[in-house]
């Protein structure tokens, strides 16, 4: 059944431990067990999402990326066939939106 503001019921099963710690911690929070549970499943949730697609470079390697943009390496032979091959095939993002693909 679904809540007038479209609210997901989420459902997890626990050992009988485990759910009176997470009960003990919501009972001094002064929050229920399912809103508890919810606190902190979004903040986990945030954390590895954070995580994911976060990038951290030490500061050698900061500069080292910085040097390369700054002077990248010289264009390698089969990168510049493959940029041709590319080119000649026409793949341009008009011709996908229309559904034109050229082979």
């Amino acid at each position: 059944m679904k809540t007038p503001n479209e609210d997901i019921q989420l459902v997890a099963w626990v050992s009988k431990d485990v759910y009176q710690l997470i009960q003990t911690a919501a009972e001094s929070t002064g929050c229920s067990v399912s809103q508890f549970t919810a606190d902190a499943v979004v903040s986990k949730a945030r954390t590895v999402a954070e995580q994911a697609t976060q990038i951290t470079l030490s500061m050698i390697g900061a500069e080292q990326m910085l040097a390369a943009i700054e002077s990248p390496p010289p264009v390698s032979e089969s990168l510049q066939k493959a940029a041709v091959r590319h080119k000649e095939k026409n793949y341009y993002e008009s011709d996908f939106s229309a559904g034109n693909y050229k082979e």
